[in-house]
């Protein structure tokens, strides 16, 4: 096959201009990029290969051959005016990444460079949860308990969570039975990992046996696991009512009986 002339190549670069052009969407660490595929002479025939380069930079022709390549999953060259794409994985999160690319025949004549396109990455989802909390009791009267812990942070022991959640049962609580027990109301808002907080849970019954559990929940919905599960009886504080109606009084005496028993002692 005859190398394309300098004609021929300003053509294959206007015409890859124009309905070659390469768009890219995005992920968090992915873009894909899509383009319409040039002939192996201009837009006739079929190409024998793409060469697609990224940076963080743009890429011009003077640099196109210093940007990274891509090669992982590129496409072999479809017929002329096919669409085309290939995912660029690996990305770093919120950064703004330039992609161009080249076609090339079997010789390999290569065609100019493509338009340039640019994407940022989105923010990388919050995976990792908070880790999970050891509650105690410090208190504890008839109809209230009083829990301690220190706050872990919004991934693991990092940061600073979004939102408590502290149940209670007169059953031992498990992952199983979170959702039944019931869920305290006026958490404490998280403070910052390591600091201490406490909780009173109020509302309850004298000398009965209670259960308690929290987990922690950071702002992505992640939530911690189960705490541990804290077993508090509440006493019974509450005295017996003073008496009121305490009056003083005197012993009656049955005086005819009194004078009877005076009778018969004096006839004898």
């Amino acid at each position: 096959m005859q190398r394309l002339s300098w004609y021929s190549a300003v053509v294959v670069f206007l015409l890859v201009m124009m309905t070659g052009t390469a768009q890219a969407q995005q992920t968090w660490n992915s873009v894909t990029l899509t383009w319409t595929t040039p002939g192996d002479d201009s837009l006739s025939g079929t190409a024998s290969q793409f060469d697609i380069r990224y940076s963080t930079s743009p890429i011009t022709i003077a640099n196109f051959g210093t940007a990274t390549r891509w090669s992982t999953g590129v496409p072999t060259p479809a017929a002329s005016g096919t669409s085309q794409s290939v995912v660029v994985t690996g990305l770093q999160p919120t950064t703004t990444y330039y992609f161009a690319m080249k076609t090339g025949d079997e010789v390999p004549n290569w065609a100019n460079v493509s338009n340039m396109v640019s994407k940022t990455t989105t923010v990388a989802p919050d995976v990792v949860r908070p880790a999970a909390l050891a509650i105690s009791s410090t208190a504890s009267n008839d109809t209230s308990v009083t829990l301690s812990w220190v706050a872990t942070g919004d991934d693991s022991l990092a940061g600073t969570g979004a939102g408590y959640d502290v149940r209670y049962s007169t059953s031992p609580i498990t992952s199983a039975n979170w959702a039944s027990a019931t869920q305290a109301t006026g958490e404490p808002t998280p403070l910052v990992s390591g600091t201490a907080q406490t909780f009173k849970v109020g509302g309850l019954t004298r000398q009965t046996q209670y259960y308690f559990a929290a987990k922690l929940s950071d702002e992505a919905g992640n939530s911690s696991a189960l705490s541990n599960v804290l077993s508090v009886t509440t006493p019974d504080t509450k005295a017996p009512a003073a008496i009121t109606d305490l009056v003083v009084g005197y012993l009656g005496l049955d005086l005819s009986s009194v004078a009877w028993m005076s009778r018969r002692g004096g006839g004898r």
